[in-house]
């Protein structure tokens, strides 16, 4: 028996065509929708960012060896550069020589003034004669003190000049005198000396032992690492500049704390909002992320004034765009490394 099916196809070829012309329609409107509410905005001046650490020398000297260059990936405690300390054997071993005067010194003045003191004996000659020669052992025994406390770097030389002044002078006041001279016998005493002298004694004592300590430890910073995982932003540093201790030659890119930046201008900024879905391409990979944060029209003028005011360059400061920075999330985990420096473009949805 057979079977009429020409109704039947009829009946799909006729309704099929309908519907595949309902759907076509649909999305026509979607996309025509979708079109004339929402637009694609492209933002050309982005690119990878990260928090910046500064790399600084330990002592003076200059760069023997650099073994890095701007833009490469170095890992946290990597040798990057090795110096030429200007610390020599030789000037340790002054400073060495110069902390075991420093507490001769001190262990002396700790000990007290050694004084000697005249003792006229009776029956002496002239009473003239006596006094004279008494003048004369005092003005020595002074005189003699003063060079031990000049010596010891308690007193300074004008003092000791006085004393020697003074001892001429009852040396030829002695001379003068005609009367025989007397017997003179001498007495020596223990003097404990001053607080305040004994606190400058120890005050060098205490500068000499710092003085050594940061030239040996200047001697033995011979290394430069890197304290961070990130990306090399060199300065103008090359083989053989000086540096001094404390000196950022270099900032290296955090890898650990890295973000997309754009900078936008007023009109742009005023159609991206917080937390908005953004989407870019970096090295061929299309990614995706969000707004973080926006400059405020304050922060963005201050920053400017700031960028001007410290150009220690003499360079003539940027010329101010006007323009705002938008901070951009990136993925937690992509298949390729991340550098600070890369650049793209952001496509932001914005409403028309």
């Amino acid at each position: 028996m057979e079977v009429d099916i020409s109704r039947k196809v009829n009946y799909f070829v006729k309704f099929g065509l309908i519907g595949l012309i309902a759907v076509a329609l649909l999305c026509s409107a979607g996309i025509w929708y979708y079109q004339n509410q929402n637009n694609r905005m492209k933002l050309y001046d982005a690119q990878v960012t990260s928090t910046m650490v500064g790399v600084r020398t330990k002592a003076n000297g200059k760069i023997a060896e650099l073994n890095v260059n701007d833009g490469d990936h170095v890992a946290a405690g990597e040798v990057i550069a090795r110096i030429e300390v200007s610390v020599t054997e030789e000037q340790i071993q002054q400073l060495e020589q110069n902390l075991e005067l420093a507490k001769r010194n001190l262990a002396e003045i700790q000990k007290g003034q050694t004084i000697t003191t005249p003792v006229m004996s009776e029956g002496g000659g002239g009473g003239g004669s006596t006094v004279s020669q008494a003048a004369v052992a005092q003005a020595e025994a002074r005189m003699q003190r003063m060079e031990e406390l000049f010596k010891m770097g308690a007193i300074s030389a004008v003092k000791r000049d006085e004393a020697v002044a003074e001892y001429a002078a009852a040396k030829a006041a002695a001379s003068s005198s005609v009367a025989a001279p007397p017997k003179v016998t001498y007495r020596t005493v223990v003097q404990p000396s001053s607080p305040e002298v004994i606190k400058s004694a120890e005050i060098q004592v205490r500068q000499a032992e710092a003085a050594l300590e940061s030239a040996k430890k200047d001697s033995q910073a011979t290394e430069i690492v890197a304290p961070v995982d990130g990306t090399i932003y060199c300065t103008d540093l090359k083989e053989g500049s000086e540096v001094k201790a404390g000196q950022t030659i270099m900032n290296i890119g955090d890898a650990g704390n890295i973000w997309l930046e754009a900078r936008v201008t007023p009109e742009q900024k005023g159609k991206i909002r917080l937390g908005q879905f953004v989407t870019y391409e970096i090295e061929g990979h299309a990614l995706q992320g969000t707004v973080l944060e926006i400059e405020s029209d304050d922060d963005a003028a201050e920053n400017e004034e700031a960028s001007a005011q410290t150009d220690t360059e003499g360079n003539e400061p940027p010329a101010e765009d006007g323009k705002s920075t938008v901070k951009i999330s990136l993925p937690a985990e992509v298949s390729f490394e991340l550098k600070p420096g890369m650049k793209t473009v952001v496509q932001v949805a914005v409403d028309k």
